[in-house]
């Protein structure tokens, strides 16, 4: 058995919708973000944190697996070897792997180097971005602009090593970019074409997200709201500020 396909973008853009998605095929299985293919080669893994750390909740294997799993130079047999060990894997009927880890997008061009497989680059508008982390924040309204003042500058650093990825990813016919928005607002069609790209037939009723893994995807369907509550929530002038600021990324603004 061996990896079909990688998911990956910005953390908070909309991964883990398309994963839960993808989920919803009956062969299809992912277990919690890898990141292997962040290192120069599997032997490095064991001691590859946080991603390592993951490996025994999010794959169900063990901390023997795990080195046993890294015992190579080869990334399609690391792959291999966690297949045949993880129990999350093994319970199921799946056939059709995938590895869905944000981060790979930082390093785009490295990861496919290692394995050149299909794979979907998610993008979400930089406001809604902006209502997702300042959420996850825990701050209060009150305290929004010292916030956005103290965050911006990293994300905007974080966002410049993503937006390398995305270039790659538009000029690799390898790569399929899919924007968050257009989840929303045009499923069924933006959904089949994710499928069609991975060799995965797609039927209306996986819209319904009944297998979902992870609370951070809301509802128990696709919505228009996901996308666009940033316009009710996130305050006028921190959308201004937010579309003043982050203006290098103009591709990523999605024209409402």
């Amino acid at each position: 058995m061996n990896l079909k396909f990688i998911v990956c973008g910005l953390e908070h853009s909309g991964t883990t919708m398309v994963s839960d998605l993808f989920r919803e095929h009956p062969f299809t299985e992912s277990g919690f973000e890898c990141g292997v293919l962040l290192c120069q080669s599997p032997r490095e893994f064991k001691s590859f944190h946080p991603y390592c750390d993951h490996m025994e909740v999010g794959w169900g294997i063990t901390k023997d697996d795990l080195n046993e799993c890294c015992d190579t130079d080869h990334f399609d047999e690391f792959f291999s070897r966690l297949f045949s060990k993880s129990n999350i894997l093994s319970d199921s009927t799946s056939q059709i792997i995938f590895d869905k880890t944000p981060r790979y997008i930082t390093d785009l061009k490295s990861v496919k180097s290692k394995l050149n497989l299909p794979t979907i680059a998610v993008i979400k508008d930089p406001r809604s971005l902006t209502l997702s982390d300042f959420k996850r924040s825990k701050k209060t309204y009150e305290e929004i602009d010292e916030w956005y003042e103290s965050w911006k500058q990293s994300k905007i650093s974080y966002m410049r090593s993503g937006y390398v990825g995305y270039q790659h990813a538009w000029n690799d016919n390898s790569c399929l970019v899919i924007r968050l928005e257009d989840i929303c607002f045009n499923a069924k069609a933006t959904v089949n074409s994710m499928f069609e790209f991975v060799g995965l037939e797609f039927k209306s009723k996986y819209l319904d997200l009944k297998h979902k893994r992870f609370d951070n995807t809301f509802g128990t369907s696709i919505s228009v709201n996901s996308c666009m509550r940033f316009m009710e929530e996130l305050p006028k002038h921190i959308q201004s500020k937010v579309e003043n600021d982050f203006s290098e990324f103009e591709h990523w603004f999605y024209p409402f």
